[in-house]
């Protein structure tokens, strides 16, 4: 079955992001081929959907629809740019934004309930 090779090709141009443990596609993309293909060649998978998700994997990891629909704007919808958006992202700010958001619900629950709290 020539599948599983042509997923192994597929993870070699794919390159883990150590930046984002826990979050990573290509580490969620191998960890689910292993459990897929947990014979090698010799597992037993449906050809035509492994077939259907390895075109799918293959326009992603080549950005097929980036270069077929090309942007003309640097911005995102948000307003901030690429590496803003990857700023963001990071496990530093989002342990932060989560952090912010605790403090804002109990901030909002206290409000809220202190005169219940009274009684």
């Amino acid at each position: 079955m020539g599948t599983y090779r042509n997923y192994m090709k597929l993870l070699e141009s794919w390159p883990l992001d150590n930046s984002k443990p826990g979050r990573d596609l290509a580490q969620h993309i191998r960890d689910q081929l292993k459990l897929a293909f947990a014979k090698g060649e010799a597992s037993e998978v449906n050809r035509e959907q492994c077939d259907r998700y390895y075109m799918i994997l293959k326009k992603i990891s080549t950005n097929h629809y980036g270069q077929k629909y090309n942007r003309t704007l640097s911005s995102t919808a948000t307003g901030l740019t690429k590496d803003q958006c990857n700023l963001m992202l990071t496990p530093e700010a989002l342990e932060y934004f989560s952090e912010e958001n605790r403090n804002i619900f109990k901030n909002t629950f206290s409000r809220l309930f202190r005169n219940v709290v009274k009684k």
